[in-house]
């Protein structure tokens, strides 16, 4: 049962993030996405705390826990690692514009490509990081449905306006079978994990991370929301990614993947709550777009 539950999990995260970066597609133009980072505040504090004060909680968190090599490895490449494609149901389940959520993880996303080469090693002695094998995951996954779903929405908008709704129902759907299958199928590490350290580490970072987060949005509410949303959860794709291609101790993938889960089941019902403090739609879209806000 527990294979079989990993096995859906391999199948069912692919599913999501392909159909999720294609509903943005659907729904979203270029110009919208970029118009959300030109503000270049935002930007900077973002790139600050998704890549020097994240990482160096993690770091801190680590050494303080003591925790097993593997354990540590997993953890810092899981906050190495930004820009994960969770970050749009996060931001749909705050009711905030997909389009500055999209724009957040696109970033983040990309700069992940040259961060971990060049920090990861360092950390992680005898680690190598394979930019290319990343790229071409995020590429697949999540770059090509983007833009194929941009494309086809300006060609066939009739069609596609039909499609839409059946593309993000297959994402939701997605996005809970991953959940149940990764929490049945790594059950047992789970219990074997309680005792070590790695969840609360797992839990002290994400708390961390989202402050961070949450800062770069200096007083906005939506950017704080998905200033702080879109740093507490990593990027899972990339970090199992470099995981696999490293260390044969399967703790190291398991860390990665229950703790990103994890950190999700935390995220989408804080993202809800955080929807009911939004102000009316027109201040909050007048009041952000000073630093690209939507």
């Amino acid at each position: 049962m527990f294979e079989i539950s990993r096995q859906i999990a391999a199948i069912a995260v692919p599913v999501f993030v392909v159909a999720v970066m294609l509903n943005v597609g659907l729904t979203q133009r270029a110009s919208r996405l970029l118009e959300c980072l030109k503000g270049w505040p935002f930007v900077l504090r973002m790139l600050a705390a998704n890549f020097v004060a994240a990482p160096l909680a993690m770091i801190l968190v680590v050494r303080v826990l003591d925790l097993a090599p593997a354990f540590e490895a997993g953890l810092l490449i899981y906050g190495l690692s930004a820009g994960a494609p969770f970050v749009i149901k996060l931001t749909e389940a705050a009711e905030h514009d997909v389009a500055l959520g999209a724009s957040t993880m696109l970033l983040l996303m990309v700069v992940t490509l040259g961060w971990l080469p060049l920090v990861l090693p360092r950390l992680l002695a005898g680690t190598q990081v394979d930019a290319a094998s990343i790229g071409r995951t995020l590429l697949v996954q999540m770059l090509v449905p983007l833009v194929a779903g941009m494309v086809a929405a300006r060609v066939a908008p009739r069609p596609m306006s039909r499609v839409q709704p059946w593309v993000a129902r297959v994402g939701n759907l997605a996005l809970w079978v991953v959940i149940g299958a990764i929490a049945v199928g790594y059950l047992p590490d789970i219990l074997r994990m309680l005792g070590s350290g790695a969840l609360l580490a797992v839990f002290l970072f994400t708390a961390a991370a989202f402050g961070f987060g949450w800062l770069a949005g200096a007083g906005q509410d939506a950017l704080q929301d998905i200033g702080g949303l879109a740093t507490a959860q990593r990027n899972n794709a990339a970090s199992l990614v470099v995981a696999a291609e490293n260390f044969r101790d399967p703790r190291v993938l398991v860390v990665i993947a229950v703790g990103s889960t994890l950190v999700l089941l935390v995220l989408l019902p804080l993202a809800r709550r955080l929807a009911r403090d939004n102000p009316p739609r027109a201040a909050s879209a007048a009041h952000a777009s000073r630093e690209g806000g939507p």
